[in-house]
């Protein structure tokens, strides 16, 4: 057994071969510094080095431009790797307008490498402002890359950015095909347009026919474009985070109806001429089940039905009181008259009761119509949404759809509202056989309907406007532009400012129509 004594000395000894080791080490580390990094070599064991040091602060110190500059120029001949006389006369240079001398001296102090992040983005300055937008670009990733959050070079790089992309977004679509001569039978339906918008400094937005689409994280897109008889112009248009624009056209040829004889445009008994078959669902509820309880609702429904089987409505479905449920009106909404429905009628949805706007998530409002069974307090999943209501276009083959709504403002978002238009024969011909939905409301926001005469104040005028008080060229037909142009005034002033119904278009160019009995 060894001796006390020598097991104590064994940690010693390693000790003592470790140190040695150590040593060794560092000073491999130090000579390989020294020879990888020259210009510190020079610096810090050299004497030139020592006196370059000494000569700079003299021309940091001085207050003299000339005389710091000479300082600076004796510094880099005295030492050539000291980094930061450079540095300042190119920022001399820079100061004076001198972009070529400048780049020549901040790319020298450049070279010879620094962390430096203010250097990288006063290079790129003058290279861009030289026109050496590849340079400029490479340096201010650099500068960026030592400091992401230096708000001038941040600037700087979007400018560059600006300057070398002056594309728009690529635009690919994959539906509809873009080969000539393209058909489309179902010609009320709805196209659906399928694409993809990318751009390498990212698409801030993307517009289907003025409409403004939504991307998916990867540039997909979709949008449901309704498809009107003759030429339609499919216009896809995006931009990009720079403000860079582009767009693609295609033209999609609709199934074309032959236009109706003008006298039979102008007689009441060939309404047919224009229209297949008229449907509308009216809908009136007092009796409101956690609601508070309303008194004319179902009479001006019961009215608007009566005045509807006047004027050429020849299918009507009433929906009243404890019949309205939300199962009810979703279920003839979206199943029973899709079904009957056929491409050259028309469908008109009328509707007497509770409306609810609330507050969108990420803003905006959002609008309901109450059936008789929602809650009061949780109407949101209950009632049906304008949402829903609205979507009843993209479902249905009528190729005029209106929308009538006698409730509180309900959030209905119009897309534009119309003036009124000549109301010639010419006219009705053209407009009789393009799509159209339009729309029109009660009241705005925050605005109560108001009530005359056993009927609500909106009701009766509606009555009134479609029997031919709306008729502002005497052609014997009211137009869903001439029903807007007369009720806004006329409900305005009747109820003394305090309702004022919206009218608009959804979709479409064409005009609901209404024949006034002669």
């Amino acid at each position: 057994m060894n001796h006390p004594l020598e097991q104590l000395q064994h940690p010693v000894r390693s000790l003592r071969s470790t140190h040695r080791k150590f040593r060794l080490f560092f000073k491999g580390a130090v000579l390989f510094y020294m020879l990888a990094l020259p210009s510190l070599s020079q610096l810090y064991a050299s004497s030139d080095c020592d006196k370059a040091l000494s000569v700079f602060w003299k021309g940091r110190y001085s207050g003299n431009e000339a005389q710091a500059y000479q300082h600076y120029e004796t510094a880099i001949q005295l030492c050539p790797g000291f980094i930061r006389p450079y540095e300042l006369l190119g920022d001399i240079h820079r100061k004076d307008g001198q972009t070529e001398r400048a780049i020549e001296f901040f790319t020298k102090a450049a070279d010879l490498g620094t962390t430096n992040y203010k250097l990288y983005y006063l290079l790129a300055s003058q290279l861009f402002k030289k026109g050496d937008l590849d340079e400029a670009a490479r340096n201010i990733k650099k500068s960026l890359k030592i400091k992401a959050d230096y708000p001038k070079a941040l600037k700087l790089n979007r400018q560059i950015e600006k300057a070398i992309d002056k594309e728009g977004p690529r635009i690919i679509l994959y539906e509809p095909s873009t080969r000539r001569g393209m058909k489309i039978l179902e010609t009320y339906a709805n196209l659906t347009v399928r694409g993809m918008a990318t751009d390498k400094s990212g698409v801030a937005w993307i517009k289907v026919n003025q409409i403004e689409t939504a991307l998916d994280e990867n540039g997909n897109f979709l949008k449901d474009i309704p498809i009107q008889p003759g030429t339609n112009t499919i216009r896809v248009e995006a931009a990009d985070l720079l403000g860079n624009r582009s767009h693609i056209s295609i033209e999609i040829e609709g199934e074309k109806y032959a236009l109706p004889p003008l006298t039979q445009v102008e007689s009441t008994s060939h309404r047919k001429a224009l229209y297949g078959r008229s449907f509308a669902i009216v809908i009136g509820i007092n009796k409101y089940e956690k609601w508070p309880g309303l008194e004319f609702a179902v009479a001006d429904a019961n009215a608007v039905k009566n005045t509807l089987q006047k004027t050429g409505f020849d299918d009507i479905t009433v929906i009243m009181d404890q019949e309205a449920t939300q199962r009810r009106i979703l279920t003839e909404l979206f199943h029973v008259l899709p079904q009957k429905v056929e491409r050259n009628d028309r469908v008109l949805f009328y509707f007497a009761g509770h409306g609810q706007t609330a507050d969108a998530p990420g803003g905006g409002k959002k609008g309901y119509i109450i059936p008789v069974d929602a809650e009061a307090d949780s109407y949101a999943s209950s009632a049906v949404s304008m949402e829903q209501i609205r979507s009843l276009s993209s479902r249905i083959a009528a190729k005029h759809i209106f929308y009538v709504m006698d409730c509180c403002y309900s959030g209905l978002g119009l897309n534009r509202s119309a003036g009124v238009l000549p109301g010639i024969s010419d006219y009705l011909r053209k407009v009789s056989a393009m799509r159209v939905v339009q729309i029109i409301t009660a009241g705005g926001q925050g605005e109560q309907v108001q009530e005359k005469e056993g009927h609500g104040l909106f009701t009766t005028y509606f009555l009134t406007a479609i029997q031919g008080e709306a008729d502002l060229n005497k052609d014997k037909v009211v137009t869903g532009t001439e029903l807007g142009a007369y009720l806004r005034p006329t409900v305005s002033n009747a109820s003394r400012q305090t309702q004022t119904p919206l009218f608009g278009r959804l979709e479409g160019e064409g005009e609901f129509l209404f024949f006034v009995e002669r």
